[in-house]
């Protein structure tokens, strides 16, 4: 094999299709990106056999061939060069690479292609396309609330369901909830549903962000999900498992629909959470709703106290109380003027959510919500 290419393109492509490198694996094939030189192009590949990467990168072919490549020392070595052209070399009969770059040579140990794991392949019947844009904002508006605790892998993920013209995203950790849907580009042929990895997703906004492209093709297997964003295809396994019935977490009804101003609040919180931070187990903060306003309170025995106050909708007295960074996430989470919190009894569920779609409107609008984040009251020591 032996191919030329612009090294500061190939560089880059190199750098993406690492991100799929296994860096924890005794396999050391999976810590190697394969290389496979075809027509006007090298396809290169990464996988640790939970996710996979895969790009291509324009170059002059001048003989076929497969090989891989170490990724780490491969990727330090290709973006320390200068701009320029880059003649990468596989010899076969001494199982080693050699770069090329003006004077400038290495030869590295590379591994048999042969033995690297058949990537699954994109497919074209079963793909749908989603606006890229939707889907980032999608991921991220759930991202706050799936669990970081590998244990209970289901909570890992993000639980994607797909039907008609739109797509729901639904993450919990088991204290909140969030719940966001979406409109997609095109009809889905009837509906799915699947546990993606939330990491994973967070993976493909991170390769949309570096494109040039509008829109994310998606292809749904019985246990792969696949996403082509230009010439970058990511790959993830499913997560196998039931994910918890959320739909029976959520109120039917509620006592109070109270509304703030978002920007206040998030201030608010970002102030008074300085006196909860980094504290086991976590120092709540608590709203006192009365007549037309808010306090907000934190009271810790270790650092003192704060208070703050602001306009709200609310009516008659009430306390509720919280984990100051799920409230500070789920408030953060919305883009309306103001949120809008409907609760029910101090230790019963709360939901909060914009306050009319974004456009300033009342707190008794029961319009169905595009997003939701629910949240479990905490018990306020300081208040009993």
């Amino acid at each position: 094999m032996r191919v030329v290419c612009n090294t500061d393109i190939f560089s880059r492509k190199l750098a993406q299709v690492s991100r799929g490198v296994s860096t924890r694996s005794t396999i050391q094939l999976l810590g190697g990106i394969l290389v496979e030189a075809g027509t006007e192009a090298v396809k290169l590949s990464a996988t640790d056999m939970e996710i996979s990467v895969r790009t291509s990168s324009p170059a002059e072919v001048e003989e076929d061939g497969k090989v891989v490549i170490p990724a780490r020392i491969f990727n330090d070595i290709v973006r320390s060069l200068p701009s320029g052209q880059l003649t990468l070399e596989y010899d076969g009969s001494t199982g080693t690479v050699r770069l090329a770059a003006g004077e400038n040579e290495y030869r590295i140990r590379s591994y048999a292609a042969e033995d690297f794991p058949q990537l699954p392949e994109f497919g074209e019947d079963r793909a749908f396309k989603m606006t890229g844009d939707a889907l980032v904002d999608t991921v991220e508006k759930v991202s706050r609330s799936y669990s970081r605790d590998e244990t209970r892998p289901v909570l890992t993920g993000i639980l994607i369901s797909f039907e008609d013209n739109r797509v729901r995203m639904v993450t919990t950790d088991s204290y909140r909830l969030s719940i966001k849907e979406t409109e997609l580009a095109t009809t889905f042929d009837g509906n799915r549903e699947a546990i993606i990895p939330a990491r994973a997703m967070q993976e493909v906004g991170r390769i949309f962000a570096a494109s040039d492209d509008e829109q994310i093709e998606v292809d749904l297997s019985e246990n792969q999900a696949l996403f082509r964003i230009g010439d970058v295809l990511f790959g993830t396994r499913l997560i196998d498992g039931n994910f918890p019935e959320y739909r029976r977490l959520l109120p039917t009804s509620f006592e109070r629909k109270i509304s703030v101003d978002r920007e206040s609040l998030i201030g608010t919180l970002r102030r008074v959470n300085l006196f909860a931070q980094r504290q086991t187990p976590p120092v709540p903060v608590s709203l006192s709703f009365s007549e037309g306003s808010v306090e907000v309170i934190v009271r810790s025995q270790e650092i003192g106290e704060a208070h703050e106050k602001l306009p709200s909708s609310s009516e008659d007295d009430f306390l509720i109380s919280f984990n100051p960074g799920y409230l500070l996430d789920g408030v953060s989470a919305l883009d309306s003027e103001k949120v809008v919190f409907k609760c029910n009894e101090p230790l019963k569920p709360c939901i909060i959510v914009p306050n009319g779609e974004g456009d300033g409107g009342d707190a008794d609008d029961d319009s169905e919500p595009d997003f939701l984040y629910l949240i479990m009251p905490m018990r306020d020591p300081s208040q009993s």
